[in-house]
């Protein structure tokens, strides 16, 4: 797994844990979000056996350095398309609506050769608009960002040994699995929103969980006061919920919550 699906799953868990403690609360008024509940904890144990098995896998720092840059390119891509498609408002342009179909999204499953062309498109229609994106915010530090992902991403665009290709295997699970929790996380954040108003102590912790995803916003006008931190407003306490039936962090993992230690 990626350093980048790693903290994602550790934000997970920490909502997880946030709503194990105040279970209570939240199974009372919502009963229909046992289900996505339970499905965030089947979640987070497929990161764990993945994180496992991809642990002493063969060809996997060819695969993480491979990921790491498909990563680094979407980033760059993204800013791109954002500022193309603020062009097209105003002025459609053909030449250009191509790049700007791309989303986040739909770059997300695209792997080695089918992410180069995309990321090639993207970066040719940048090309021809480069005057008109300065205008937008686009600069050429953008421009150059993606040219550079571009240029490292592609020797490993094409890896094909068979330890890649295994490490590779577990890297499409890897990202299966992180797809799925991104899902329910984002049904759980409907739930939640909807909950504000009668549960802000638990919107508020809610959020302070999920704060650390980029794509998390909080739908309402902000939580109010925290409340039932220690189990007095119906949750079950912090401690308990840090030992719930939840995934735990297995062997030489960082638990949730907890600062880092330096490697040895």
């Amino acid at each position: 797994m990626t350093s980048h699906e790693e903290e994602y799953a550790k934000m997970a868990r920490l909502a997880y844990r946030e709503l194990t403690d105040q279970r209570p609360q939240w199974e009372q008024r919502s009963p229909a979000m046992v289900a996505d509940f339970e499905q965030l904890n089947n979640f987070l144990e497929a990161v764990d056996e993945v994180a496992s098995r991809t642990g002493g896998q063969a060809g996997q720092g060819e695969v993480n350095a491979r990921d790491a840059a498909e990563h680094a390119a979407e980033v760059a891509a993204g800013r791109i398309v954002r500022g193309l498609r603020v062009l097209q408002l105003s002025v459609p342009n053909p030449a250009l609506a191509a790049a700007t179909g791309y989303t986040p999204s739909s770059l997300n499953p695209l792997h080695g050769e089918d992410l180069l062309a995309a990321l090639n498109t993207i970066a040719g229609a940048a090309a021809t608009a480069a005057p008109l994106l300065a205008n937008e915010g686009v600069t050429a530090d953008h421009l150059q960002a993606l040219d550079d992902a571009i240029a490292r991403y592609t020797p490993l665009a094409t890896l094909n040994n068979s330890n890649v290709k295994q490490g590779a295997a577990m890297g499409d699970t890897a990202r299966q699995v992180l797809k799925g929790l991104r899902g329910v996380l984002h049904r759980l954040d409907a739930r939640i929103d909807n909950l504000r108003d009668d549960l802000p102590g638990l919107a508020q912790r809610y959020d302070e969980a999920r704060r650390s995803d980029s794509t998390y916003v909080a739908q309402s006008s902000g939580p109010g006061p925290l409340e039932g931190g220690d189990g007095s407003e119906g949750g079950i306490g912090r401690e308990a919920a840090g030992n719930a039936f939840g995934p735990e962090p297995g062997p030489g993992q960082q638990a949730p919550g907890q600062p880092g230690r330096d490697p040895q």
